[in-house]
Parts: C-alpha cells; structure tokens; sequence
C-alpha cells in the first residue's frame, strides 16, 4: 500500500536535514570544569573576607586543616550562616542573569553551548532552576549516596541522548550554538 495521497496537487516539499545539535561531551566538560573554577575562585574570596584563609599559614596539611577548623569555630553564627549559603549566593551572582537571559552559565557561555528545551526554546528560568539545578544540589546532599547519585546523574551523559538525568527531570538538552537549528523543531540524532 501507498501512504501516500493520489492527488496529483501532493508535492513533498524540500525537507531541512536532521541535525544533531547537541553539544559535544568535550564542549559540556570544559564549561563544567570553567564553572567550577569561576565557583572555586569566589568562594576563596568569601572565606578571605572572613579571615578563614591565611596564604602564610602552614604547609603541613594537619596543621592547615586544624587551624581552619579553630577560625570556622570561632566565627559568629551569623557568617556561618552566610558561609553556608554563599555556594546558592554565588552560584545565582555569576550564572543568574546568564541563565535567565540565554540558558547559560559563564563556562557554557565560554563554550558557546546552552541549555534548551526538546524543542529548542530557552526554558523558563524557575523551570531550570528547580528541575535542573534545585535537582542535584538535593541528590548531592542525600547522606551517604548522595555521591553516587550525583555520579549518576553524570554518568547518564554517556548514553545515546548526551542527557544526563537532571536534563530529563527538566526536559532540557544542551546544545552547541554554532550548529544551526529551525527553532521549534525537535532534532534527532543521526545513527
């Protein structure tokens, strides 16, 4: 059987190829080893500001982690709370705007990548924040697992789709801007 019409007026119109969009595990390494520097590097200028970190401190590690732990102590229950939840703080002053914006951190803004929707659109901001974010600080706080969870969550990238779970919680895909897209259209990938 024929699917298709008997009518002479049915012309199949030119057809865009399929594009496999999506960014290379390369490029998605090298934001998220960008991010984390970015995250590492503000962090060390909070605890300096909090007299935690001292460059001419000892170079005997014990030493170094017991004097540490004597600063964290007598610190006021007000910065330990600020120190506690800078991680969140700092993470929404350098990726926030970026996110919001164009679906972005500095490392994936850096790599040219983004985080889209399935069907290419910048997804919404609290949408991202929640499913994909909120999703694995969660999983990385579970006691005793939470390390395998997020290992997993990771590992997941390896699989046909390049989606790691917290993309398919958020029902989103990091592509590669350099890759033209009809927006609105899903992509597949090419076997």
């Amino acid at each position: 059987m024929n699917d298709q019409p008997s009518s002479p007026d049915f012309q199949t119109g030119p057809t865009a190829p399929l594009v496999d969009n999506t960014a290379s595990l390369g490029k998605r390494f090298s934001a998220f080893v960008l991010d984390g520097f970015f995250m590492c590097m503000a962090l060390i200028m909070v605890m300096q500001s909090m007299g935690l970190l001292d460059p001419a401190s000892t170079t005997d590690m014990a030493a170094a982690q017991a004097e540490l732990q004597a600063r964290l102590n007598a610190l006021p229950d007000s910065k330990k709370t600020l120190l506690a939840f800078s991680p969140f703080v700092i993470f929404f002053l350098l990726h926030g705007f970026l996110l919001q914006q164009f679906g972005q951190t500095l490392g994936k803004r850096i790599m040219g990548i983004a985080i889209v929707t399935l069907d290419n659109q910048k997804p919404a901001f609290v949408q991202l924040i929640v499913q994909r974010y909120l999703s694995q600080w969660v999983a990385g706080m579970v006691p005793v697992i939470g390390v395998l969870l997020r290992l997993a969550d990771i590992l997941a990238i390896f699989r046909p789709d390049k989606r790691c779970i917290h993309d398919h919680l958020a029902k989103t895909k990091v592509i590669d801007l350099k890759i033209p897209v009809i927006h609105g259209k899903p992509t597949s990938i090419i076997v």
